[in-house]
Formats: structure tokens, C-alpha cells, sequence
């Protein structure tokens, strides 16, 4: 490893902090008690309540199902849930007949806004339809067309208004996507807490629950699922805390705007709608802030598409404390953007399904500057994806990528195709991104000290060739790869927190 190399400390990793520190940090002391909730039953119409009461009322939605709303708030309203409360955006299906191998539900006239049609992968033909069919709470595959149907499969024949099922559904619960989000508007200090919201036929790239026109919104210790496509939408001063956002069609959670807190929460397998996760979805992505917005402490894993993702204009978004595994696509990244800062993370295994060139990396800078990585356990499995890289393309004004500095992190390296490297298609642009951006201080695991891991300045390199270059100084390069530690969330508490 040559002389006069020191082992760099490392930052103490915390990869999924208690939410609980967060939310004090989040949240202010209460000023007196609560107001009494107004209580609302399964079949009370609750904007009516909304409407007939002032800013600040507590509501109560007690225990049952609570179908086919959508909520407009008041400032400060409270939506609490009972135990049991639940709010759907689903109608349930109850008269079928049978046509030969199908079944046929008719007089269904929904049919909401279309959005993505261009970017649904193959296999998914109608993944932009925001109807989606549940038999007993799972998704089925909406096809393109009635001969397509079969077991798994449905079809909406939006011209005869019939939905067209290849499963038996007698003695079975059979749901439909019809009411397109639960919460939105404009109104500031919302607080949604401890309900269950799910199979709103959100388009694509929209939310079941929206808070980016309202300031200051929590959403709290809430199950949102099956929701064609977003769980949640932050915006400026959102908190969305200690919230499980699993099983979405397009995204668990989006963002925009400033000073939002997104912590403690778990999001984990949304991407089923279909929709091509180099577009888009997975986790959640961040777009469009300008600061001061903090992902801190999440549990985000098994995504179809990317973990954590911030694209197009973000500055000073700051991802800490997180757990991020087994993603289909990049585990971090922060693309088209302005001064991140990754740090404290676990990162392991992702870039399941993107794989290719520098992609599918535990973590990666696209096209972005001055993004700090650092403090993080980084570990890419033996079969594919990469460690950490930074991508630089003729993307103007975020390029070339430059100001970039990787340091302090524990990187453990199980596939020797797997990369730490910056790279450009611009070809003029090779040496400035090479002289741009730093690795220093890290501390590596290889199976074979002479594996060429690094890709700098258009070549490969070993450990010699690329501290030639004057990369990792002060960094440590190991024998060995350590035994993985196994990946899981870690248990909820009583109150949500993680």
C-alpha cells in the first residue's frame, strides 16, 4: 500500500437514526391540548365536515373504511385514524358475469388523467392508466387489450365501460382505483396522522396524498399503499415522519421546495404500476429545491427503480442516516444539481436491474457539483452494480461535473467489474473532470489488491495507478472482504418511529 499511509476515522455510522430525534427536532412543544376530534364514520361525507367547520379542527376517521374521498383541508386541520381506520380510493366490485375464461364487471365509467404513457416498460402496456384491480389487496397486471387477459390479468375497456377480469372473484375481495388523491390544496399546517391510505388511482408522477401547494404539512405515522403513483408529495416545510409508504405504483415519495424533513419512514417495494425507472420512480425522488431539505434516517429498500434520488435543480439537499438496499436502480443519486451532501449511510446492494456503463451505483453523482460523500458504509454485491461514481454528460449548466469530493467512507468492493470512478461523454471534458473531483480518505475492501476498480481520467486504474493520479491520499486499501452484515429495517416503535 506504499509508506506513510494513515488510516483515515471514519464517521460514525448511523444508518437508520431513531426518528424520535428528528420529530423534537421537527416538531415544536405543543401549546395547550388538543381540540376534541370530530368524530366521522364509514359513509360520513368528510368534506362536508371539512367545510362546516373552522381552521384548526381535529377530525377524527374512526375504525372501518372509508371510501371514494377527497380531501380538501382547512389550515390546521388535524386526520387522525382510530385503530382499524382506513381511507380508500377504491370501489369494491360485487356483480360479475361470467363471458367464457373471464369475467366481466360492467357500468364502470371511471377514467382518470393520463400521464407517462411514453415511459412504461415492456410487459406493462398500460402502466400509465392510474385505475389499477386489487384482488385481495394485490395489483393486478393491466393489460392492452381483452385477448390478453388471464389469470394475473385484467383489462379496462374504457369505450364499453366494462372491466374485464381473468380471475375467479367469487368469495374473493375485489377492489377498483377510482378516486384520484385523498389530500391536496393549499391550505398550511395540516396534519395527517396514524390511518391507512391507500388505492387512489393517482396518475403517474402524482400523489394520494399532496403537500407541495400547502406549507408545512405533516404526515405522520401513516400506512400508505397501493397507490397507482406517488405515496407522498413534500413540499416547502413538509414533515413526513416515521410514516410505512410500501408497494406504490410509480414512487413512494416525491418532493420540492424548501426546508421539508423526510425521516424515519420506511419505503420499500413501490414500483409496480410498470413505469421505466430510468424515467423515473422507485423510492422517491427530490426536484426543484432550493434548500435547506433534509431525507434523514429512512428505511429504503426492494424499490423498482432507484432508492434516494434528487434530480433537476436541488441545492443543499442533505441525505444522512439512511438504509438503502436491494434497489433495482442506483441506491443514492443526485443528478442535474447543486452542493449535496450524502453522508452516514448504509448502502448496499442496488443496481439490480441497471447495471451498465457507470449506472447502478450504491452511489451516484450525475451531472451534478459540489456534492461532499462521505461517512458512508458502502458495500456492492458480487453480481452486479457499481460502488461509487460520478457521471458527467453534456447536460448544461450542470456540466462539466466538477467540485465533487468522496472521502471518509468504509467502501467494501464483493464484483471486480464494479467501479469507483468519474467518467464524461464528453470527450474535451476527461481531464477536467479528472482534476475536478477527489477521492481521499476512504478505506477499501478487495477480494485482490491488483483488481483495477477505479476509472479515472478515461482509463482504468489499480491502487498505484490511481494514486498516480493524486487520488486517495490518506485512503487504505484491504485484503479481504468482510462478511456482510444482514439488511433489514429495523423494528417500529409503538409510536411509528424507527
Amino acid at each position: 500500500m506504499g509508506a506513510g499511509l494513515v488510516t483515515t476515522r471514519l464517521h460514525a455510522l448511523h444508518p437508520v437514526r431513531l426518528a424520535a430525534a428528528a420529530f423534537l427536532a421537527a416538531c415544536p412543544a405543543a401549546v395547550g391540548a388538543e381540540p376534541p376530534a370530530v368524530p366521522l364514520r364509514p359513509g360520513s361525507d368528510i368534506q362536508a365536515a371539512v367545510d362546516r367547520h373552522p381552521p384548526g379542527t381535529r377530525f377524527r376517521l374512526e375504525a372501518g373504511v372509508h371510501r371514494l374521498h377527497s380531501i380538501v383541508p382547512k389550515d390546521r386541520n388535524v386526520f387522525e385514524g382510530a385503530p382499524g381506520a382506513v381511507l380508500s380510493g377504491a370501489r369494491r366490485l360485487t356483480a360479475f358475469t361470467r363471458r367464457g375464461s373471464v369475467w366481466v364487471a360492467r357500468g364502470q365509467t371511471q377514467e382518470g388523467w393520463v400521464n407517462a404513457a411514453d415511459f412504461c416498460r415492456a410487459g406493462f402496456p398500460r402502466c400509465a392508466r392510474p385505475e389499477d384491480l386489487f384482488i385481495d389487496d394485490a395489483p393486478m397486471l393491466h393489460v392492452g387489450s381483452r385477448s390478453a387477459v388471464g389469470p394475473g390479468r385484467w383489462f379496462f375497456d374504457y369505450d364499453a365501460d366494462e372491466i374485464v377480469v381473468g380471475d375467479d372473484p367469487t368469495g374473493r375481495t375485489v377492489e377498483t382505483s377510482v378516486t384520484a388523491r385523498a389530500f391536496g390544496g393549499k391550505a398550511s399546517g395540516v396534519v395527517i396522522r396514524n390511518l391507512t391510505v391507500e388505492k387512489y388511482a393517482a396518475p403517474i408522477q402524482a400523489a394520494a396524498i399532496d403537500a407541495e401547494f400547502g406549507p408545512a404539512w405533516t404526515v405522520r405515522n401513516t400506512l400508505v399503499r397501493l397507490n397507482h403513483g406517488v405515496g407522498i408529495n413534500a413540499g416547502s416545510g413538509s414533515r413526513i415522519l416515521g410514516n410505512r409508504v410500501l408497494d406504490n405504483g410509480h414512487a413512494g415519495f416525491s418532493g420540492s421546495g424548501t426546508d421539508f424533513l423526510i425521516a424515519g419512514n420506511e419505503f420499500a417495494r413501490n414500483g409496480y404500476a410498470g413505469v421505466d425507472f430510468h424515467w423515473e420512480g422507485g423510492g422517491g425522488k427530490i426536484t426543484e429545491s432550493r434548500g435547506g431539505g433534509i431525507v434523514r434516517g429512512n428505511c429504503v429498500h426492494d424499490n423498482v427503480g432507484a432508492g434516494i434520488w434528487a434530480d433537476i435543480d436541488v441545492h443543499g439537499l442533505v441525505i444522512e442516516d439512511n438504509l438503502v438496499f436491494g434497489n433495482a436502480d442506483n441506491g443514492i443519486t443526485y443528478e442535474i444539481s447543486y452542493d449535496g451532501v450524502i453522508r452516514n449511510n448504509r448502502v448496499a446492494d442496488n443496481g439490480q436491474r441497471g447495471q451498465g456503463w457507470f449506472w447502478g451505483a450504491q452511489i451516484l453523482i450525475s451531472s451534478a457539483q459540489g456534492v461532499k460523500v462521505y461517512g458512508n458504509d458502502i458495500d456492492v454485491p458480487g453480481g452486479y452494480g457499481n460502488a461509487v461514481t460520478v457521471v458527467s454528460q453534456d447536460r448544461a449548466p450542470y456540466t462539466p461535473a466538477v467540485g465533487n469530493e468522496i472521502f471518509g467512507n468504509r467502501i467494501v468492493i464483493r464484483n471486480a467489474n464494479a467501479r469507483v470512478g468519474a467518467v464524461t461523454d464528453v470527450d474535451a471534458d476527461n481531464a477536467v473532470v479528472a482534476a475536478g473531483n477527489r477521492l481521499y480518505g476512504n478505506s477499501y475492501h478487495l477480494a485482490d489488491l491488483g483488481e483495477r476498480v477505479w476509472f479515472w481520467n478515461d482509463a482504468e486504474a489499480d491502487w498505484n495507478a490511481i494514486r498516480a493520479q493524486g487520488q486517495e491520499a490518506g485512503s487504505v486499501l484491504q485484503a479481504g472482504i468482510p462478511q456482510k452484515t444482514p439488511l433489514a429495517c429495523p423494528p417500529a416503535a409503538a409510536d411509528g418511529s424507527r
